[in-house]
């Protein structure tokens, strides 16, 4: 049997809630999933259910905002800087949807906890695409705008293609990013 460890506890959980929900996720559940009694998961987590649902989500969303970092500094230019982070966001999204298969019910709740709980994540999220865009500004590439509008903007279109894209069948979101990149940024920036 395998050791239990807190990334085992939350590669599991991770599991279950894409495929329960928030609401219905059970403590457990998890404990008979991995094998263990309840109490095994409270050494770990103390506070039960709750701390475990919140360090899964904290931990996927360290993972993203790192891959968004990583993809923003890998291009050069803005306009390739804000696609690379659009691109990588709405990829690894997808990619869980699929791989748990989410429903939309489930992706819906989920959604909505995020959005709800996660408002920290969301504001670094942006703070990276606003300090994308004040760099773009910097160097003449982005007309001057409001970075933080901006990067709403870019956030809530990231988030509603990636919500599209989960129920779609086409395996790569790249082409459409790049066409919504292109009509976006087409109106914040000079010439391609």
């Amino acid at each position: 049997m395998a050791t239990l460890t807190r990334e085992r506890i939350l590669d599991r959980a991770l599991e279950l809630v894409a495929r329960e929900g928030v609401r219905r996720f059970s403590a457990s559940e998890l404990a008979r999933r991995l094998g263990v009694v309840k109490g095994a998961l409270y050494h770990h987590f103390p506070d039960g259910k709750d701390e475990i649902v919140n360090a899964v989500f904290d931990r996927e969303e360290e993972r993203l905002l790192a891959a968004e970092g990583a993809a923003a500094v890998g291009a050069t230019a803005t306009r390739e800087r804000l696609l690379a982070i659009a691109v990588t966001s709405v990829r690894e999204l997808v990619r869980m949807a699929r791989l748990f298969r989410v429903d939309e019910d489930i992706a819906d709740e989920l959604h909505g906890f995020l959005v709800a709980k996660r408002r920290s994540y969301l504001a670094r999220e942006r703070a990276l695409i606003a300090r994308v865009l004040d760099e773009g500004m910097a160097a003449g590439e982005v007309k001057s705008v409001d970075p933080a509008l901006a990067a709403a903007a870019v956030q809530g279109a990231m988030q509603q293609v990636a919500r599209v894209w989960m129920g779609s069948s086409a395996e790569d979101p790249s082409s459409a990013l790049a066409a919504l990149a292109e009509m976006f940024l087409g109106g914040i920036g000079g010439r391609p």
